[in-house]
């Protein structure tokens, strides 16, 4: 006889993880990088907020939008153009001198 399988709460705090695991992962990213930041230097902090931006934005790009989670709030060309433009500005920013 097979087991019965177990049904899975989709209330819990683990399904919640599963459909939120872009999130999941950024949020430690983002702890490192303030840490980093605080540590070393705001223009190192600025380059690694921009490659982490850079990251989601491919990541919004191929994925599809049941994997991403929250990171979809709009069509998948917006939301990768936004966050591409933000990874630019903020790398610019943080290698320009003087500012």
């Amino acid at each position: 006889m097979a087991p019965v399988p177990v049904e899975r709460s989709p209330f819990s705090l683990g399904a919640a993880c599963r459909r939120q695991v872009v999130l999941v992962l950024t949020l430690p990213a983002v702890a490192g990088i303030i840490i980093t930041g605080t540590v070393v230097g705001a223009p190192l902090a600025g380059l690694l907020f921009a490659v982490l931006l850079g990251l989601l934005a491919l990541v919004r790009a191929v994925l599809p939008v049941r994997a991403v989670g929250a990171l979809a709030v709009r069509s998948r060309g917006v939301d990768a153009g936004v966050l591409a433009l933000l990874a630019i500005g903020l790398g610019v920013l943080s290698v320009s001198p003087n500012l």
